[in-house]
């Protein structure tokens, strides 16, 4: 199950890093999109939005890896935190589907 769970959050982490990539960098007429994380936002702003996103990845990238080897936690904590995380960050990405079809951006960028 941890396995799977860690597959999932990477995949929709990175579902939701390329949809937020899609809705902040595009200039739709009568749209104004703002970053609903304060803490991803000021990385948007502070590093620019791509370079924030990469870091956003990288953190995650060893977050999980440090999660999956640790024996500090026990297997239930991890798979409770990873639930978590996968049904928040599948919330995130919904959301900003739901937002990019609504400006009629297409999700895969062209």
């Amino acid at each position: 199950m941890l396995p799977v769970l860690l597959l999932l959050t990477v995949a929709l982490s990175a579902a939701d890093h390329w949809t937020t990539y899609l809705c902040l960098s595009s200039n739709t007429p009568g749209w104004q999109v703002t970053e609903a994380n304060p803490l991803a936002d000021w990385l948007f702003s502070s590093a620019g939005l791509v370079e924030g996103l990469l870091i956003d990845s990288a953190i995650t990238i060893v977050a999980l890896a440090f999660l999956a080897v640790t024996p500090r936690l026990p297997h239930l904590v991890k798979i409770g935190f990873l639930s978590f995380a996968a049904f928040w960050t599948g919330f995130a990405v919904v959301n900003n589907i739901q937002a990019a079809q609504t400006m009629g951006l297409s999700l895969l960028g062209g």
